[in-house]
């Protein structure tokens, strides 16, 4: 085997254990998957993504502390992206105190539930820290239907 034959095999290979582990762009995804609520936002591994009516219709995340332990932040290191069923233009960012980019959606900033299981929604319409939590609708707004999750 030539070496010119060796490196593209090494670059190749190198390439193809790369690819599965690494994602072409650094920017979040979200996409739609189908839950006991309807059409929701998720993201590209399909965990539900939640909005804080607390954080109101400013694009300014309200949660730190305990509340983003429990509720962290959707957070993208490049710019999003919207999956099909989703618009481009409904998507946004808002810087954090620490400075991360949280992804927001319809001016919402974007959280997951810590105790979210697979495709579990533990966490619709629930009452904690300080404000109710709720799914998300594809044009962005909150989805009022109360929880079906046993806790």
């Amino acid at each position: 085997m030539s070496r010119r034959m060796v490196v593209v095999a090494v670059l190749a290979a190198a390439s193809a254990v790369g690819a599965s582990s690494v994602p072409a762009s650094s920017g979040a995804l979200l996409t739609l998957r189908m839950s006991p609520y309807g059409k929701i936002i998720s993201d590209a591994h399909h965990r539900v993504l939640y909005l804080f009516a607390r954080d109101g219709n400013k694009p300014v995340s309200t949660c730190y502390g305990v509340c983003a332990t429990a509720w962290p932040p959707l957070l993208t290191k490049g710019a999003p992206a919207a999956g099909p069923g989703l618009s481009a233009k409904l998507l946004g960012t808002t810087k954090r105190k620490d400075g991360s980019l949280q992804v927001t959606y319809n001016g919402h900033p974007l959280y997951y539930y810590s105790a979210d299981m697979g495709s579990k929604i533990m966490c619709q319409h629930a009452n904690m820290h300080g404000g109710f939590w709720f799914v998300v609708n594809p044009n962005g707004t909150a989805n009022t239907a109360k929880s079906k999750a046993k806790m």
